[in-house]
């Protein structure tokens, strides 16, 4: 009879067990992103951004995030007859603080570290901007479609030396 109650017992335990590390799975995500990336210099026309990323919410408060993004192929103002081009890309990590409205919507502040690469056609530009790890900030809303889905809009600040990109972008979220 005691060796019914310890199977009994010790399944109950592996069940437990089971759905509490399904729960914590849930707290991941995956998403991609895509906005229009416009670069803080005069002459320079906005450009399609996109990005892929993963995170973990360790509660309804604190979330982390990383990812790659591309900043697409910006054009310049046009020297000795050619279209300056700046095509950017990197690999960000950042801290999120949700700020909960209701059990659907929730407000966002973003910070993080973004390690980039330029590349331009310019050598004037190339030289002056060519890869480094810089602070990016951004804020955003969410809105939960369902358990596992999710959508959310968001402005972000990257700078890159002394060159600094604003991306409005728009998202799709999966839980994982």
């Amino acid at each position: 009879m005691n060796k019914k109650y310890l199977l009994v017992g010790l399944f109950a335990a592996n069940l437990s067990t089971t759905s509490i590390a399904a729960a914590d799975a849930s707290d991941a995500y995956a998403g991609v992103n895509v906005g229009e990336a416009s670069l803080d210099s005069s002459g320079f026309d906005s450009t399609i951004s996109w990005k892929f990323f993963v995170g973990y919410a360790f509660n309804d408060i604190l979330t982390v995030e990383g990812g790659y993004v591309s900043f697409g192929e910006m054009d310049g103002p046009t020297e000795l007859g050619a279209t300056t081009s700046l095509k950017s890309t990197g690999f960000e990590v950042a801290a999120i603080g949700n700020f909960p409205i209701n059990s659907q919507f929730s407000l966002f502040g973003k910070v993080g570290l973004l390690t980039w690469g330029a590349e331009s056609n310019n050598p004037n530009i190339t030289g002056s901007l060519n890869s480094g790890t810089d602070v990016f900030f951004g804020v955003g809303g969410r809105y939960e479609i369902s358990d596992n889905l999710a959508v959310r809009a968001s402005w972000e600040s990257y700078s890159m030396d002394e060159a600094d990109i604003d991306l409005l972008s728009v998202s799709a979220v999966f839980g994982l």
